[in-house]
């Protein structure tokens, strides 16, 4: 169960319900009427749990799930779904990072000005490249838009399906694989030349837009949240993010090589 911020979000939510609820087997739980129209209720599923990342079965899984996710615009023309749009993920990292670089002096206060200053140079050096592509379009279709382990939900029959599709839109598959992958890398020491050879499904992503996963995208995005947090949930949760991108930045250069090497091959 969750309250949509927006009529319209919830109204997008039952609309991409009912254009997937065409699909077999299932991608998704069923909604439950509600006499609440921003309550977006879905079946309960007793014993479910969600998936983890660091288990290869369930990275397997929820990229298969994304696979055939994206490929329902071969039989669903999303484009004509109300509330359903495209953007750029360049231009919304790029005001990521700028939101950032203007509250560095924040985020000081819990790393080092070292720290904080690798993190805006990686983010620095990641847009550029991007905005250096040049890579043919591919086919629009809809993207999830928030593909953290616990919307990936294992449910009672053993099938793995989505839930929350609140921030879901258009655009490229890999867009989404790639959002996809930083999630995921963590819980692979950030080794690519594992999770590549791993699961070959991934050989859908343009090679060329590996760079993407040099932009330290999940840094960025958590440590926004997090100093905009009550006092009391700050500190709890800092106690996870601290640690986390200490962590992540001792992998950040090796990444960095790992991936200009494989885009080579």
């Amino acid at each position: 169960m969750k309250r949509a911020k927006q009529l319209e979000i919830a109204d997008k939510v039952r609309a991409i319900h009912r254009q997937l609820g065409r699909i077999e087997p299932s991608l998704v739980l069923p909604l439950v009427k509600s006499d609440d129209e921003q309550l977006i209720v879905q079946m309960w599923q007793e014993g479910s749990h969600s998936a983890n990342f660091a288990h290869k079965k369930d990275r397997e899984q929820s990229l298969k799930l994304l696979n055939t996710l994206h490929d329902t615009n071969q039989k669903i023309a999303w484009q004509r779904v109300p509330g359903l749009y495209t953007f750029s993920q360049l231009l919304k990292w790029q005001m990521r990072h700028m939101r950032f670089k203007s509250r560095r002096n924040e985020f000081r206060t819990f790393l080092t000005r070292e720290e904080v200053d690798q993190i805006i140079h990686f983010s620095e050096k990641a847009l550029q490249l991007m905005e250096q592509e040049n890579v043919p379009e591919k086919d629009i279709t809809l993207l999830h838009g928030d593909v953290v382990h616990h919307n990936f939900l294992w449910c009672s029959d053993g099938e793995l399906r989505l839930i929350d599709f609140d921030l879901a839109h258009l655009g490229e598959a890999d867009d989404e694989y790639i959002l996809w992958l930083h999630r995921v890398l963590p819980a692979v020491d950030y080794n690519i030349d594992s999770i590549l050879n791993e699961l070959p499904e991934l050989q859908r992503l343009d090679k060329r837009k590996l760079h993407r996963l040099k932009f330290p995208n999940e840094l960025l995005r958590e440590w926004l949240f997090a100093v905009d947090l009550p006092l009391e949930q700050q500190l709890v949760f800092l106690d996870y993010l601290i640690p986390f991108t200490k962590r992540a930045l001792t992998y950040w250069p090796k990444l960095w090589y790992d991936i200009d090497r494989v885009m080579k091959k």
